[in-house]
């Protein structure tokens, strides 16, 4: 009999949550004998990608336990299994606010990762079903009607007849120009590139101040090292500081999922983004009990050193209205963003793409008083306004041009600027060859075209019935995709819909 094949590329956190709960659907449904699971990923081990499979202790989640659970429905199951092996975590988990809303490091969540999927990988079995995973490269795929064919390093073919497409959060190539030099280092992970080749006692810059920025300081501070680090980026923004108590949470009166509606159905059009941010400021005003002075929240021009330093107090203090609201908010944001126009989704990245970025997502306070640190040592510093960044022969060094047309001569530079956007800025080979044999469409917020209720891959105006993608590179048509708990909610509808074109809508 042949197997009708379900083929998942990436075996990363969103790849393992996809089988599982394609296993646990066709299974119940007693279909399990009919399909067959394919898993194409590159690394030795499933779960343990770049982010997941680093060894450095500084590399923390940036989201509390009980929001990291693999399993559909079931956000706190990474936080019950946390309590389930105590004995056997130690210090891997960090900045404890009790055992349901802890952080961790991000290889202990990797164990996690690899535990889950060894299990249902294994049950899969054991239950009959023809499962498999291929440790290779997804280069290109071919649409062969009805089907695809999946070229693959080692020059290696695979057909399936549904796709799923989970490469995992893309490393930006921004800078291509800069791949082939000795001392650029194009993301901060693996850390063990730059562990080998930058010396301990050397100047190092890096390119970008966000959340990867955090991880690449982590890595340096974590083995010791002491030379000057200097993060350059466009607006010289760090993160905020989560609150030391994320239980508090805003109960939302003004920005609501109601009072968006109620302008679908008055005004017969979606809402813009100048109404949603005059009720955030409705809310906040709200919140802090009194006016804001708006113009004083502005964080450009101001230094880095001293923002940290005054978001730690405030995060120590329960955080503020423009921190807890987005926080809080998390749910209803993703639906709202559905609702905005692509328009005004630009609009929305043009006006407030980084101040949401910083505000809605903080690094865990333990890092944040590390990176403090080293701002009080001197031996770090944050210079915004990074236009340009080339490679200098005469001076075997990187010339980054900032601000007024300053230079500044750097020997080693880490490329920390977060996961790419655009699907023209992601250094993959295979969305790249993707877009250029239009199996896919760049989606001029970000990321490709989806339809966002099915996840299945829009090209024109029609969807394809059996292509489906997940996780960062649906960035543009929804908000919260470098969260686990909205990947692992986007990939429930995913497996429903999948599992109904297969066998029908099961009982």
């Amino acid at each position: 009999m042949n197997l009708t094949n379900i083929t998942i590329i990436g075996g990363g956190a969103c790849g393992i949550s996809a089988f599982i709960e394609l296993f646990l659907q066709l299974r119940i449904a007693k279909s399990h004998r009919e399909v067959s699971i394919t898993i194409i990923e590159e690394n030795k081990e499933v779960g343990k990608g770049l982010a997941f499979g680093t060894k450095q202790p500084g590399h923390i989640l940036n989201t509390q336990a009980d929001l990291m659970g693999i399993h559909f429905t079931e956000p706190q199951h990474f936080s019950d299994w946390l309590i389930e092996h105590d004995a056997r975590i130690g210090s891997e988990v960090v900045d404890n606010q009790g055992e349901n809303r802890a952080f961790t490091t991000r290889r202990l969540y990797g164990d996690y990762l690899k535990e889950q999927f060894e299990h249902y990988f294994a049950l899969a079995r054991n239950e009959g079903m023809d499962v498999q995973v291929i440790h290779a490269s997804a280069k290109s795929v071919a649409r062969e009607e009805p089907r695809f064919t999946i070229h693959l390093s080692g020059n290696m073919q695979h057909s399936c007849d549904f796709l799923v497409l989970s490469p995992g959060t893309p490393v930006a190539d921004n800078y291509p120009d800069l791949n082939d030099k000795e001392n650029y280092f194009g993301s901060p992970w693996p850390s063990e590139p730059i562990l080998e080749r930058i010396p301990k006692d050397a100047d190092v810059a890096i390119l970008g101040s966000s959340l990867s920025a955090v991880d690449a300081l982590m890595t340096l501070t974590d083995n010791d090292y002491k030379g000057q680090i200097t993060c350059y980026s466009p607006d010289g923004l760090m993160p905020r500081v989560q609150p030391a108590d994320q239980a508090a949470m805003v109960d939302c009166k003004f920005l609501t999922l109601r009072n968006l509606h109620e302008i679908q159905r008055k005004e017969l059009r979606n809402p813009t983004v100048k109404e949603i941010f005059r009720l955030f400021r409705k809310e906040a005003e709200a919140y802090a009990g009194g006016k804001i002075d708006w113009k004083a929240t502005a964080r450009t021009d101001k230094p880095a050193e001293k923002l940290l330093a005054e978001d730690i107090e405030i995060a120590k203090n329960g955080g503020d209205a423009l921190s807890n609201i987005p926080y809080s908010l998390r749910y209803e944001s993703s639906e709202m963003w559905k609702w905005l126009d692509e328009s005004e989704k630009l609009k929305f990245k043009k006006w407030f793409g980084a101040y949401w970025a910083v505000n809605r997502h903080c690094m865990p306070l333990v890092n944040a008083e590390r990176v403090n640190k080293l701002f009080t040592s001197n031996q770090l510093q944050v210079v915004p306004g990074l236009k340009e960044v080339v490679f200098d022969d005469s001076k075997n060094s990187f010339v980054l041009t900032h601000g007024d047309g300053n230079e500044s001569v750097e020997k080693f530079v880490i490329n920390a600027t977060g996961p790419a956007s655009a699907v023209k800025l992601m250094k993959s080979e295979l969305m790249q060859n993707l877009a250029k044999d239009g199996l896919i469409e760049p989606e001029d917020a970000g990321g490709i075209k989806i339809n966002t209720e099915t996840m299945q891959v829009i090209t024109g105006k029609s969807a394809y019935p059996n292509f489906y993608a997940v996780g960062h590179i649906t960035n543009g048509l929804l908000l919260d995709v470098n969260a686990v708990w909205f990947n692992v909610k986007t990939i429930g509808n995913l497996s429903r819909h999948l599992i109904s074109q297969i066998i029908g809508n099961p009982s």
